[in-house]
């Protein structure tokens, strides 16, 4: 009987612990892309000059965050601004495809709004940090320049613009989109 009590306890310990290690480590294989996702960083691995209607470093520090629909309508979510550029709710922009290990953001009409904010993600890793769901991948951007974004599931805080970073680490700002 005491056999039976230890081999019990000592299962329910390994089981316990394995619980709660995935909690700790990793996000595990039910992350949905559906929901807001915050976009907190954005580091740069090549950054291309020049562009329409700008840099894209200067386009990215607009977005907040993502919004993914379950009907695989997607939204590019702008921070607040005195200056908006368009709506993004206005049209039917973009949409996505896949799932939280291989997806792509599409941009209907390259053309409108006059950026491509699509987005081809490799290198996409999830994992919960301190309780949240974080996603960080790689991706070109629609002038040419290439960046790793990290990313948060949670609601969007149009006040907070992404941190961005230069492609040797310095912090970037562009502003060109600031009220003159």
């Amino acid at each position: 009987m005491k056999k039976l009590i230890v081999l019990s306890a000592l299962i329910f310990g390994l089981v316990f612990y394995s619980c709660s290690s995935d909690d700790d480590n990793g996000a595990g294989d039910t992350v949905s892309l559906v929901g807001e996702w915050r976009l907190t960083n954005v580091d740069f691995i090549s950054m291309t000059e020049g562009g329409r209607p700008a840099s894209d470093a200067c386009v990215v520090e607009l977005v907040t965050g993502y919004e993914f629909r379950a009907d695989s309508k997607f939204y590019f979510i702008l921070g607040d601004s005195d200056r908006p550029l368009f709506d993004p709710y206005a049209q039917d922009y973009w949409t996505w495809e896949g799932d939280a290990e291989d997806f792509e953001i599409v941009q209907t009409n390259p053309m409108s709004p006059p950026y491509n904010f699509g987005l081809n993600p490799t290198n996409i890793k999830t994992q919960k940090v301190d309780g949240n769901v974080t996603m960080t991948f790689q991706s070109k951007m629609g002038n040419g320049s290439e960046a790793n974004f990290t990313l948060v599931k949670g609601a969007i805080d149009k006040s907070k613009t992404p941190v961005l970073t230069d492609a040797n680490g310095a912090p970037f700002y562009c502003g060109f989109f600031d009220p003159k």
